[in-house]
């Protein structure tokens, strides 16, 4: 059984930050689940990459219900910074730093809702800002996935293979990557993949469960509590969130086949 844990804050939570300060050292895969409207996922994007001046991004969008792909991101960072990778298999376009011409070069095509290649062009970034870095410092880097939904839905097994091999890279770098799966935190497909996650966050929503569990495919949301519009990078306010902790780790891989 995963053991959660819940707190109730006033601004940024303490407990929370120190958590989140913990897995900064060490690296981390987080997965976001709920069934939260865009903007929430937006802002949890945007808390999660943060804000300094020395950090190197990779975003990953796969799912076609996005409503703005430019929200994952803080404010001081943009789609076409040095610093930014963006891997838009929604549109087949990506959008890289100029002197990664070399890399993607061998890089195949942009295909849709494909874990392997997803994973193989994450590791590609990951390996070269480790190298233009010199070796990245603890929380550096920010992967961000987004989401993991149509992924599972394509090929489960592809799925957690990649997700398995890019754990392992971002944790032997100490970066953090997040994970977005809008769906309810008691949906079997959690269950199934919580073993290959540190951590799992789920931001707090009033609005009561519809049938719909996939969460994705809803067209429009009321907003929950504690996501004000003045607070762009931080975390949910006068909320309850949770934290869950995986009882146990799934072995790592080294490949994404």
């Amino acid at each position: 059984m995963d053991s959660e844990l819940r707190f109730r804050g006033s601004g940024a939570n303490p407990r929370f930050t120190k958590w989140l300060a913990n897995l900064k050292q060490v690296g981390s895969n987080i997965l976001v689940t709920g069934e939260v409207p865009d903007e929430v996922s937006a802002r949890a994007s945007r808390f999660l990459y943060g804000r300094e001046k020395r950090r190197f991004r990779i975003l990953a969008l796969t799912d076609q219900t996005i409503t703005s792909a430019e929200s994952r991101l803080p404010e001081d960072a943009a789609f076409d910074d040095p610093t930014t990778w963006i891997i838009d298999q929604r549109r087949g376009e990506r959008s890289v730093p100029a002197t990664a011409g070399g890399v993607t070069a061998g890089l195949d095509p942009l295909g849709s809702d494909d874990a392997r290649q997803l994973c193989d062009e994450i590791q590609s970034a990951i390996a070269f800002y480790d190298e233009k870095a010199e070796g990245l410092d603890p929380a550096e880097l920010r992967v961000g996935v987004d989401s993991l939904f149509p992924l599972v839905e394509e090929d489960r097994s592809a799925a957690e293979h990649a997700l398995r091999t890019l754990g392992a890279t971002v944790r032997g770098v100490h970066g953090m990557a997040h994970y977005h799966l809008r769906v309810p935190a008691d949906d079997e497909v959690v269950e199934r993949l919580m073993p290959l996650f540190d951590a799992r966050v789920e931001p707090a929503s009033d609005r009561a469960r519809t049938p719909n569990s996939a969460g994705t495919r809803r067209k429009s949301t009321p907003r929950p509590r504690g996501w004000n519009s003045d607070s762009r990078d931080r975390p949910p306010t006068h909320s309850t969130n949770s934290l869950t902790f995986p009882s146990r780790s799934a072995p790592e891989s080294s490949s994404c086949d």
